[in-house]
Formats: C-alpha cells, sequence, structure tokens
C-alpha cells in the first residue's frame, strides 16, 4: 500500500469517493460494495478511484486517517483544556463519551473493524491510532489522580480506550438509556474507578 494515498487531503474527487464509500460500507459492507456502484454514487469513474486509490482497502484507509486525526485531535483538545484549567476531567471525559455515543457511523465502524481483522495494513492503521488514544487517555488518567502508578495509568488507560470502543457499539445492547444520561453516568463510574 501506498501510505501517502491514505493522507492526501482537498481533492474534490477524493472527498466524493470517501464520503460514498462511508455509505455504501456502512449500508452494503465493504465486501458487498462494488467498484462501479461506488463510482456511480460518487459521481466519478472507476478509474477516477483507482486514479486516487489502489484498492477499497486504501479507501477504508483513508476513512481511518480522516476520522482518527479528527477523534484524536478533539481528544488533544480536551486533554489541553483540563492540563490548563480550562476545564474539569470530569467534564472532559464527560464530552469524550457523548461525542463517541452520538456517532451515528456505526455501520462504518463495524466494517472498519471487521477489514481490520483481515488486512493486515488496516489492522496497523487502527493500532497505531489507538496506541495515539491509550497515550492521551494515560494523560488524562494522570492529570485525574496524579498518584496513580504507571501501571495504574496503564490500567487506567485501558479501560479509558475499552469504554470509548465500547459505548460506540451501544446500539447492538438495545440501550435503556439516552446518550447523555449514559455519557454522565459512564463519566461517574470512571471517576469513581479513577479514584475521585
Amino acid at each position: 500500500m501506498k501510505k501517502e494515498i491514505a493522507v492526501q487531503h482537498g481533492n474534490a474527487a477524493q472527498d466524493r469517493i470517501v464520503a460514498a464509500a462511508r455509505q455504501l460500507f456502512a449500508e452494503r459492507g465493504f465486501h458487498q460494495t462494488a467498484m462501479a456502484d461506488l463510482a456511480k454514487a460518487a459521481q466519478v469513474s472507476v478509474g477516477a478511484i483507482y486514479r486516487s486509490y489502489a484498492s477499497k482497502s486504501d479507501i477504508i484507509l483513508a476513512i481511518i486517517v480522516a476520522d482518527s486525526e479528527v477523534m484524536l485531535g478533539d481528544l488533544q483538545g480536551d486533554v489541553d483544556r483540563v492540563r490548563n484549567g480550562q476545564v474539569a476531567i470530569r467534564a472532559a471525559i464527560e464530552q469524550i463519551f457523548f461525542q463517541r455515543l452520538s456517532d451515528k457511523d456505526e455501520g462504518l465502524t463495524h466494517e472498519i473493524l471487521a477489514e481490520g481483522h483481515r488486512n493486515i495494513e488496516v489492522a496497523k492503521a487502527i493500532s497505531g491510532f489507538c496506541a495515539q488514544y491509550r497515550d492521551l487517555f494515560a494523560e488524562l488518567a494522570r492529570l485525574a489522580r496524579p498518584s496513580m502508578t504507571a501501571d495504574e495509568v496503564e490500567g487506567a488507560a485501558e479501560l479509558l480506550l475499552a469504554c470509548l470502543f465500547g459505548i460506540g457499539h451501544r446500539a447492538f445492547t438495545s440501550p435503556r438509556l439516552d446518550e447523555m444520561s449514559t455519557a454522565k453516568i459512564a463519566t461517574s463510574l470512571i471517576m469513581k474507578a479513577l479514584g475521585e
């Protein structure tokens, strides 16, 4: 895979391709989406897709990069605001949960994770971004309770990362609480686990 294709920005055709892929991959699945259907939805030729992306896997990688850059930027901003005293850690964690709960791309996320189990390049991209999430969650844990040991910080980061993944897939669990209530209660429980 050519790494540079996953980080290209600003091309209108590529933007349409990725937008169409998001919709079709979520609705039909990655492997059930034909390039011809993707081209039609993006209003480009199949050749235009292959000039931008060598394969559907490269389109998935572009989606992962774009989404992760946004999420990591938001998370870094939350950590910075906590560090600078602009927001309480409880409010930051609640906002992180609420944003994830409000994400309506569950179908696409499932497709991407499934592809990560089949495709080593997709797995590496997911793993690389998860390492960055883990580092930011570790920083939040240290800010929440500076007296934690290194192992406790790693455990807290793992817990936060697991919650981020799990809460984003709650539609399968037939949730009884709305998104805001879930974010508030989950945050309260996390804060107790962190020793608040």
